[in-house]
Order: structure tokens, then C-alpha cells, then sequence
């Protein structure tokens, strides 16, 4: 099938909620997975947009083996999406791909990629005030697993927390909260 064609499943398939069956599709996932982390680059408020990287994200957390096909251009071309649903379930994945438990292919692949944009992207998406408090919280977890990897992370990120914290959503305050303790732990587990 080719990108029109799927285009024109998940059009079908928003009318209705099957959409996580187009993700079950057997050995020849391959190619979809492609096809729909490009379709999440379409217009902003295209809807197929969003359903792709709701299925991206399924697939991420569910047949990593198949994610891992796309992985490598996903973590490249990230700091490109600039839809704030997308930014959503993108930094779902990314949340999965940075954590201490992801597979092996994931590792594998983001020990490659290009973690210094990956950093500023995620930390550009935290800051700026018309990112929607979901996808912030989820960059500040993102960034809490990466903030080993650079000498100032940690602290810049404790900062950012900090001052998120002061005026932020009962959803930051949750959030900012559990994170700012687990650097605690962290600290402590360290020294």
C-alpha cells in the first residue's frame, strides 16, 4: 500500500475506533511505520497528523522490533515536528526510548543519534510558553533521563523544573514535584 492509500485507511479509520487495528498488521508493519512518521509532518491540524503519532506511539511501546525500522530517522528529524499533538506522543516515545528499562534495539540506536539536538529540541519544546503542560512534563522526564549525558543538564533542569513549578498547572506541580525528588534519590544513591 502506499502512502495515499494509507492515508485514505486512516481517514476511514478516524471515523471510527479502530485506529489501533491498523497497527496490527502482521509481518509487513515495516513499511507503515515509515509511512506514518511521515504523515506526522502534514499540517498542523491535520488530524491524520495525530493519529499517525498515536500510532507510532502504540507501536513504540508495544512491538519495539518494528518501531526500531523508523527510530533512526525519527530521533533525527524530531526538532523538525511542530505540531503540539504530535510533540505529544513524540515525547511518549522518547520518554521510552531515554529510559533506564528500553530495549536493547532502542539503545542501540540512540547511542548513535545525534543526543546534543536531541537536548536542545527537548529543552527548546520545555521553555516554550505555548508547549501545552502534557508535552512539557513529559520533556522534563525526558531530560531527567538524559541528565547524565551532559555536564550542565542536571542543573539547568532542576532550574527549569523549579521555575515551571512556580505558577504551573496542578500537572507540573505533580510532576515537577516527583522529578525534583528523584534527583534527590539521585544525589543521595551518588555521593
Amino acid at each position: 500500500m502506499n502512502e495515499q492509500a494509507w492515508t485514505e485507511r486512516m481517514i476511514a479509520a478516524l471515523k471510527t475506533t479502530k485506529v489501533s487495528g491498523l497497527a496490527v498488521l502482521g509481518d509487513d508493519v515495516i513499511y507503515p511505520v515509515t509511512i506514518w512518521h511521515h504523515l506526522c509532518y502534514r499540517q498542523e491540524t491535520d488530524p491524520v497528523a495525530f493519529r499517525a503519532a498515536w500510532l507510532l506511539e502504540y507501536i513504540a511501546y508495544r512491538y519495539p522490533d518494528r518501531f526500531s525500522t523508523v527510530l533512526p530517522v525519527f530521533l533525527q528529524a524530531m526538532h523538525e515536528q511542530r505540531n503540539v499533538s504530535c510533540q505529544r506522543h513524540f515525547t511518549k516515545i522518547l520518554m521510552r526510548v531515554t529510559s533506564r528499562s528500553a530495549p536493547d534495539v532502542y539503545r542501540d540506536h540512540y547511542r548513535q543519534a545525534d543526543r546534543e539536538r536531541l537536548v536542545e529540541t527537548i529543552f527548546g519544546w520545555l521553555i516554550d510558553p505555548e508547549t501545552p503542560v502534557a508535552v512539557q512534563v513529559n520533556c522534563m522526564d525526558i531530560l531527567f533521563n538524559m541528565r547524565n549525558e551532559f555536564d550542565w543538564l542536571g542543573e539547568e533542569l532542576r532550574n527549569q523544573i523549579r521555575f515551571l513549578m512556580r505558577d504551573g498547572s496542578a500537572a507540573m506541580q505533580s510532576r515537577g514535584r516527583k522529578l525534583l525528588d528523584r534527583f534527590e534519590r539521585s544525589l543521595k544513591s551518588e555521593g
